[in-house]
Formats: structure tokens, C-alpha cells, sequence
């Protein structure tokens, strides 16, 4: 062997000689997740109860919370709404001035526009659109053997001055406006319906008078339809809902008994506008409810979806005196009621006693549901009381904004 064998060998039996060959147990397996879970088996045992009884709890708050907002509402979520900028109101003429419309700012009472009526023509129902800048306005004209009516469209800037006017195509008929609310409009402006009673001129010789007319017109087409009443009736205080598909309507008959005295019968009406065919208005129209002497419809105003109307009515007890019934004011009471419009089911009922809050037959809706629109300001149906008053504007013979 050669030198460098020699120390490789050496250097081997060096290294075995360190080694110690006394047998040695393998370390155990440990099973730290066996260990953890069963140091968590306690926890777990209570835990996942609790949860579960506070996830019931809070189910069964949630469905209690979401019932009081579905059938009683959070009167805090309820803010009477932003009035609207512009005020419109119509003035018969007076023998000093013609008959005018004008604009007036809706929280001071300012006058911001106003414009006379041509020359024998009087300015009747007003009905103002969505936007709160367009108005439409029934105007009335005639002489002692002929009248008619017509629509005019008023456009308003944003300073409330008028910039536009025009009459509505198609939309004269021969008759003259009779009552206050004869005059409808949807929020779009794209749908009219007014009524008008008859002139003298169109009265047949040995005939009386037959009443009112109702006319619905398409602004957009022009497409026009035209319902006529029987003898000794009218109708007023037109309402449209939002598609302008449903009119709700106050239909006045009077009759008379062997004993000469006069019964009056008022009649809430909803008529079917896209669907009816044009001929007389009890035939194409339904009566939802019906009210006779010592009650009266002071107004109506149909839901956005034509299935409901708000009906306000003032009952007065009357007191003889002298062979003559003079009302008492302090058995006034008005009434008001949300009614069905398929069975006529009072579904809600707001009373007031005393003193109308419709004052002038004056009554329009906002956008809620919750604020009628009157003569004196913003009337809150839930609370019963006047959420927001109107400024000063006198003598004048229709509203709205």
C-alpha cells in the first residue's frame, strides 16, 4: 500500500470508532391538531347555541322592525316635502280688472308674472304639470247666443315670468265651464279631461238644458273623446291619475219628490278614459260613492294608480229659523276619506271638527300621499293639521303649483 492508503485508512477507523451502536426508541408521533380540537371541544359546546339563538332574535327583530315601517311608518322619515317654487292662481274679472292668471312666489306671496285675458274671454280652471313651470288654463267664451271653451298652454321661466302662450289644438268645444275643478291634467301634461255645461244656443226650442259634457284629450295627438250628461245634471272636481287611463269625477243630480221639495245627489264617478267609448257618462262611467242632502264633495284627488281617491266631504246639520235652514258652524265637520276604487271601501278616514281645511274647493295632492294641497296651504292627512301655510292671495277663484 502506498503512504496515502495508509492515512485514508487510519482516518475511517478513526471516524468508526466515534459512533455509539446502543440501540435508541424512536421519538412518539405527536397530534397537535388532535390536541387543539380537544382543547376546543368545550368552547364549541356553547358557543354555536349562543349563536344561534342570537341569529333567531335577530330575524324575529328584523321582521318586527320592517312591519312597523310597512304599516306604521317612522314619522321622522316623513318630511313634508319641498314646496314648490311657483304659485298659480286665477282671478275671475272683476268689473275693474279682466279675468287674469297669475304667478306668485309660494313662500312670500310675491307676484313674479301675471297675464289678462283676451277680450271676452274669462280665465276659468286651472291645472298645472309636474314640472311646476307649465300651466294649462280652461278658458270660457260667449255671448248671449253662442259660447265655447278652450284650453291654453302658459309656459313660465325660472324667474316666473310667462314666456309662452298658446291654445291647445282640439281642444274647443262649444259649452262654458261651470264649476270650480273642472279641469284635469296629468304630472306629464300629455292628458287633459275638463267639463263644460251647455250655452243657451245649443238648447233645442221646448227643451231645457242637458247638462254637462266631459272631454278627455290626448295633448300629444290631439286624439279627443267626449262623454255627454243627462238633463239636469253636472259634473265637476276632475282628477286623473298619472297615465291619465282612470278620471275620478262628482256627478249632481237633483230630484224632486210629489211634495216639491229638491233632493241633491252627488255621485263619486271613476270612468275608464282609454277605454271608453265615447257616449254618455253614466253609461261609461261607475259609481264608487254616493251622498245626499246635508253632505257635500268638497274634493277629489285619485291616486297615481287610479286604484284609490281621496275624497274630502263637509256635512253641516242644518237649525230652522223662520221656515229656513241656516247652517250651524259649530256642528260643521269635514271629512275625509281614502277609498277604494273598485268596491268603494273606506280603506282610511281623517275628521276634523270645526272649520274646513278645504277651504275655496280647493284640493291637490303631492307626491306622498301623506300632504294635500288646499286654498289655506299643505295639509298633513296623518297628523291632521296644516304642515305648511300659503302667503296671503285673496278673491281668487282657482289654484294650483
Amino acid at each position: 500500500m502506498t503512504d496515502i492508503e495508509n492515512r485514508l485508512r487510519d482516518a475511517l477507523r478513526a471516524s468508526a470508532d466515534t459512533v455509539d451502536d446502543k440501540p435508541r426508541p424512536f421519538p412518539g408521533r405527536r397530534h397537535p391538531r388532535r390536541e387543539r380540537i380537544a382543547r376546543g371541544a368545550p368552547l364549541r359546546g356553547w358557543v354555536l347555541p349562543l349563536c344561534a339563538v342570537v341569529t333567531v332574535l335577530a330575524m324575529i327583530a328584523g321582521l318586527v322592525v320592517l312591519r312597523e315601517l310597512v304599516h306604521q311608518p317612522d314619522r321622522r322619515l316623513q318630511k313634508v316635502p319641498t314646496m314648490p317654487r311657483f304659485l298659480f292662481a286665477g282671478y275671475l274679472a272683476d268689473g275693474k280688472s279682466p279675468s287674469r292668471v297669475e304667478v306668485r312666489d309660494s313662500r312670500t306671496g310675491r307676484l313674479l308674472g301675471s297675464r289678462a285675458a283676451p277680450r271676452g274671454v274669462t280665465f276659468h280652471g286651472l291645472a298645472a304639470s309636474g314640472d311646476g313651470r307649465t300651466l294649462f288654463v280652461l278658458m270660457g267664451a260667449g255671448t248671449a247666443g253662442r259660447c265655447g271653451s278652450s284650453i291654453a298652454r302658459f309656459s313660465v321661466n325660472a324667474t316666473g315670468e310667462f314666456t309662452g302662450y298658446r291654445r291647445v289644438p282640439g281642444s274647443y268645444i262649444s259649452g262654458i265651464p261651470s264649476e270650480k275643478s273642472s279641469l284635469a291634467v296629468t304630472p306629464s301634461g300629455s292628458r287633459l279631461a275638463y267639463s263644460v255645461a251647455a250655452c243657451s244656443a245649443e238648447i233645442p226650442a221646448g227643451e231645457n238644458a242637458v247638462g254637462t259634457r266631459i272631454m278627455a284629450l290626448d295633448t300629444l295627438s290631439g286624439r279627443r273623446k267626449v262623454w255627454k250628461e243627462t238633463q239636469g245634471a253636472s259634473d265637476g272636481k276632475l282628477s286623473l291619475s298619472n297615465s291619465g287611463d282612470w278620471l275620478f269625477f262628482v256627478r249632481s243630480r237633483y230630484v224632486s219628490d210629489n211634495s216639491a221639495h229638491r233632493k241633491d245627489i252627488h255621485e263619486l264617478r271613476r270612468l275608464p278614459v282609454a277605454t271608453a267609448p265615447a257616449g254618455h257618462v253614466v253609461t261609461v262611467s261607475r259609481a264608487i260613492r254616493v251622498i245626499t242632502m246635508g253632505r257635500n264633495f268638497e274634493g277629489v284627488v285619485a291616486s297615481a294608480d287610479g286604484r284609490q281617491a281621496l275624497v274630502v266631504e263637509f256635512a253641516l246639520k242644518a237649525v230652522a229659523t223662520d221656515e229656513r235652514a241656516s247652517p250651524s258652524p259649530s256642528s260643521a265637520m269635514t271629512e275625509g276619506f281614502v277609498v277604494s276604487a273598485d268596491d268603494g271601501r273606506v280603506l282610511r278616514s281623517i275628521r276634523r271638527s270645526g272649520v274646513s281645511f278645504v277651504e275655496g274647493e280647493i284640493l291637490k295632492a303631492d307626491a306622498s300621499g301623506r300632504f294635500v294641497i288646499t286654498a289655506t296651504g299643505l295639509f298633513d292627512l296623518v297628523d291632521k293639521r296644516m304642515a305648511v301655510k300659503l302667503p296671503a292671495v285673496e278673491s281668487f277663484y282657482d289654484l294650483d303649483w
